[in-house]
């Protein structure tokens, strides 16, 4: 499994462009599933502690997971990925396009008793429009978010925006109450103002060790069965979830074999093996991650002449990366795109000849021309957190020693990777990520947002994004997303490898288990 990256809040704007939204839910029990049983506890093996419960300070992979079950936005993405009402009851959008109105369902309180108001919702976008990244890529169309009365909430556009309701469906944007919004520091708030609207609340907390949600007995569902994902009905059925921190892998896998935890999403090395355990259930997930190599377009850096990054992509021999990376055929896609295939408003062909590309002679040649002859040394900066990166870093290493290059290769801890990337935007030529490919609009995706990062901004760029949110309908937008495309191969701010698939493995006793991920409204433990 490729996991989310975790975004941490000290590293700021960079870090939140290289997360993606963590979608979760899933249907309401099945009929093969039989009756929903109510009670008991549902154990999860998670990687990492989510270290905050504020998804606009820390929106890291686990931290989104966890908090999607306990807070709600106003809208959020179904199993298709499309934006539904959640908090919101109906909206209207003003014939100009620049005024939506927003009225929110009655009745809805927080876990701590608290009414649901306008003014939580004000609030609570207000921070994700100066603290979050994609907040603050849409905020510059955005005039005021105002609050008519209790139950309304006003947002008036400086000029129309095709993705607005995609983007209020995308992590950053959960209702707090906004009591607990006011004076905090950029690290955000602590265990005791980590309240939401959520079918489930926290519990208890031991630090590194595990995280338990309990029922919200408060909790008012939406009707709509069907629309799966992170919207429409949420019938808490647990009594409890609790997160069990599992870092190693090994026992991560045996912990899943000996029934210690109920649910995991392991590495894809461990795919094969515990798919054919018939003791568990193992499943793909939609969406999945676009794997990248990231260039330095930064003066200084032996990619900032664009021949070097041609060279870079005729040199790379993807398929073979793939196969000694990528795990089963069933989690790699051989693709150039930067949306899954699950995500259709954005999945593209577009590219897919320079994605194929295979030269290392002509490779040999632009680099000489771009400066980079043999002898010459590339620095990659990479990390040990996430074992892919660094195993992509060595494959390249291997590819550039062919044609005489030398590569210094620098492994960190993933924060510190971090930093050092954006500390000295000069001091390093090639680094390894990989980004969700299910988001839905341009502001979210990191591919398309990288110039903080790598120094790939362009006012052709620019121009794509501009005419995207210009949009005034589907066909217009996947029109622009295909241009988008085509222009990130075109100019190489990012070497897509493939897109990975995510899987999950839990007990044949979860019931009612959709497949988004590390959320269990809807679902069940079989007596």
């Amino acid at each position: 499994m490729r996991r989310r990256i975790p975004a941490l809040a000290a590293l700021g704007g960079v870090t939140t462009l290289l997360l993606a939204a963590c979608m979760s839910g899933g249907a309401a029990g099945t009929a093969p599933d039989g009756p929903p049983v109510r009670g008991g506890n549902l154990t999860v093996a998670v990687p990492t502690d989510p270290q905050s419960l504020d998804m606009v300070a820390n929106p890291g992979q686990v931290t989104a997971q966890i908090g999607n079950m306990m807070y709600e936005k106003l809208f959020e993405v179904d199993k298709t990925f499309t934006a539904r009402p959640m908090l919101a009851d109906t909206y209207t959008t003003s014939p100009d396009r620049l005024t939506y109105t927003v009225k929110l369902r009655r009745d809805i309180t927080f876990q701590d008793g608290a009414p649901l108001t306008a003014n939580d919702v004000v609030a609570s976008l207000e921070r994700w429009r100066k603290s979050h990244r994609t907040g603050q890529l849409v905020s510059p169309d955005i005039d005021t978010v105002t609050a008519p009365d209790a139950g309304t909430v006003a947002i008036h556009l400086k000029r129309p925006r095709y993705p607005l309701i995609d983007e209020l469906a995308s992590p950053g944007t959960e209702i707090y109450e906004a009591k607990n919004l006011t004076g905090l520091p950029a690290t955000g708030f602590g265990q005791d103002k980590a309240v939401g609207t959520g079918p489930y609340k926290l519990k208890s907390w031991e630090i590194g060790q595990q995280l338990v949600l309990a029922r919200y007995d408060g909790y008012k569902t939406r009707s709509e069965e069907d629309w799966g994902g992170q919207a429409g009905a949420k019938h808490a059925y647990l009594d409890t979830v609790t997160y069990k921190v599992v870092a190693d892998q090994d026992a991560l896998v045996n912990g899943l074999q000996t029934g210690q935890w109920d649910h995991a999403m392991p590495t894809n090395d461990q795919y094969e093996t515990l798919k054919a355990n018939p003791a568990l259930v193992v499943h793909n997930l939609p969406g999945g991650n676009q794997n990248v190599i990231i260039p330095n377009f930064a003066k200084g850096s032996r990619f900032a002449d664009p021949r070097a990054r041609e060279a870079l992509n005729l040199l790379v021999d993807k398929p073979a990366i793939n196969a000694a990376t990528g795990g089963s055929k069933d989690l790699t896609l051989e693709t150039g795109a930067f949306a899954s295939p699950d995500n259709k408003a954005f999945y593209s062909t577009a590219g897919e000849d320079v994605y194929r590309a295979h030269d290392p002679e002509r490779a040999k040649k632009l680099l000489g021309e771009a400066g980079v002859a043999a002898g010459a040394t590339v620095h990659i900066v990479t990390t040990n957190s996430y074992p892919e990166f660094g195993k992509w870093a060595v494959l390249i290493q291997d590819e550039l020693s062919k044609i005489g290059i030398t590569t210094k290769i620098d492994t960190y801890d993933f924060a510190t990777m971090l930093g050092t990337l954006t500390k000295d935007p000069a001091g390093w030529d090639l680094t390894t990520l990989f980004f969700d490919s299910a988001l839905t609009s341009p502001a979210q995706m990191p591919a398309l947002t990288l110039g903080t990062l790598n120094g790939s901004s362009s006012p052709e760029l620019d121009g794509l994004i501009t005419e995207f949110n210009a949009s005034v309908s589907p066909e217009q937008a996947k029109s622009v997303a295909d241009k988008l495309q085509a222009f990130t191969w075109k100019q190489l701010s990012v070497i897509t490898l493939s897109q990975s698939r995510l899987y999950a493995a839990y007990t044949p006793k979860l019931k009612g288990y959709g497949d988004f991920y590390r959320v269990f409204w809807n679902t069940w433990l079989a007596s």
